[in-house]
């Protein structure tokens, strides 16, 4: 009996285990080296014109209700050119030297001073030495530093900027006690740009920082590897875990609890878990529904890992069996996927996978008679098939693909309740999404792949034993 008993406590024990590597470190020690985000601002400044200077600006902190703010998210370019996490900084590269504060160089930085007082509740602060011995920039200033004549725009011919684009300089925001030092600095640069009176003299970083982030280097490849491990390790446990009278928020909570448990900081976007008429909605995130036999879930959740997320979608039986039904619609979007893997190549454009998906599922719901022309297909298969990943769930995608990209293909079909065919077919709602990295070889590489694809191996996957069941 004890024997017994100790071998189902080990195998419990096994199943409970995370897929992604343990932290064996005092603190987190793989994260982006200051190496790197050097690399991406000396590509950035190669990219500029001559004689220009561009401007970034940490995201702002947003109050949430009261004395409570959102959790703190940093500028996804902001991170990827410095590794700051922190608010209330701006980086100034200049295309040639230039020297501000009696310092010369191409790269400064303005960032918020340290506070005993406030780090004493919220943590500390890096500050002006802790931002030179972490993240390596030499030219380090508190942002109380920056002033209107900090920068001579007279002799620049070129400021680039995002500000417009993110809106920052819409309404210089002030969040508790006043303008914040971020709006503070938007509003000075702006009143120099606007008084600054040189012809096309003002542009966009869009285009710059797109391409370079649409193909992804190998230390960023490793990171987002590490979260894909995480959300398929989520996902196997919600199949293992799923069953008849379960809600879909339970579901959602298994779901990150892997994430968690695995060194997840966040979830990369809203968990989305819809089952039966909720698994027709694109983007559901109530996750409020009590789940019943013979209802399909639909998750479509991922974990963020330092900054990177991956993005995976699964759609399993709560009873652990497919209806006849439910696996024709199943099949038939796992066939456009697979359709849309063989496009999964250097060389070809990026819409290549979802016209290669689009195609199959034309054709196979003419077949089935859901819909009587070509045209109707895109009732049941409104989005795209494909989009870049990394730093943002949407992230850059290149037109053609090359080596470095990494995007998702997930095709799927949605038959909502009330929809113009056989009643049958309604409140089945299918999505297979997978994380795909084109490698030097010109092929591709599922990084998703430790999670469940067919009919047969997700339900042998949901007759395994789980903690939650």
């Amino acid at each position: 009996m004890l024997r017994r008993l100790c071998s189902i406590l080990l195998t419990l024990f096994a199943l409970s285990q995370p897929a992604a590597a343990q932290q064996n470190t005092e603190y987190p020690n793989d994260h982006l080296s200051p190496a790197f985000h050097a690399g991406r601002r000396a590509a950035v400044r190669e990219l500029m014109p001559k004689n220009a200077v561009a401007v970034f600006f940490a995201a702002q902190t947003r109050n949430r209700s009261n004395d409570v703010d959102f959790i703190y998210a940093q500028n996804k370019n902001f991170y990827y050119l410095t590794g700051l996490t922190e608010p209330n900084a701006m980086l100034l590269l200049f295309k040639e030297p230039a020297t501000i504060n009696g310092e010369t160089g191409t790269e400064f930085i303005f960032v918020q001073p340290r506070n005993a007082a406030r780090e004493m509740w919220t943590g500390k602060i890096l500050g002006v030495d802790g931002v030179k011995g972490k993240h390596q920039l030499a030219h380090v200033f508190t942002h109380e530093q920056f002033n209107y004549n900090t920068i001579d725009f007279t002799k620049i011919d070129s400021v680039m900027t995002n500000l417009y684009n993110e809106k920052i300089l819409s309404k210089y925001y002030s969040g508790r006690g006043g303008m914040d030092p971020l709006s503070r600095m938007a509003q000075l640069v702006d009143s120099a740009i606007t008084t600054y009176h040189k012809p096309n003299a003002v542009m966009t970083l869009g285009n710059i920082l797109r391409n370079l982030r649409a193909i992804k280097q190998p230390e960023e490849i490793t990171l987002i590897e590490k979260a894909v491990v995480m959300s398929t390790d989520g996902h196997n446990g919600v199949i293992r875990s799923i069953k008849p009278g379960m809600t879909e928020y339970q579901a959602q909570a298994i779901m990150e609890y892997y994430f968690k448990k695995n060194g997840s900081e966040y979830p990369g976007y809203p968990s989305i878990n819809g089952s039966a008429e909720n698994s027709c909605v694109l983007h559901y995130e109530t996750n409020q529904r009590l789940m019943k036999d013979g209802d399909l879930l639909l998750s479509d959740c991922a974990a963020e890992y330092h900054g990177y997320s991956a993005d995976v979608t699964r759609t399993i039986p709560v009873n652990g069996r497919f209806s006849p039904e439910q696996k024709i619609i199943y099949e038939l979007v796992l066939e456009a996927q697979d359709s849309a893997f063989v496009q999964c190549k250097a060389g070809n454009n990026s819409r290549e996978p979802h016209n290669a998906a689009l195609r199959v599922i034309t054709r196979g719901l003419l077949k089935l008679g859901i819909i009587k022309t070509e045209a109707e297909a895109r009732t049941y298969f409104p989005h795209g098939t494909s989009h870049g990943l990394g730093l943002d769930v949407h992230d850059p995608n290149p037109g053609i693909l090359q080596a470095g990209a990494v995007f998702t293909v997930e095709p799927g079909i949605y038959i909502a309740p009330g929809s113009n065919c056989d009643q049958k077919w309604w409140n089945i709602g299918v999505r297979i999404e997978d994380d795909i990295l084109i490698t030097a070889d010109g092929g591709y590489k599922n990084l998703s792949a430790g999670s469940p694809r067919t009919v047969a191996e997700i339900e042998k996957m949901a007759k395994q034993k789980s903690i939650f069941k």
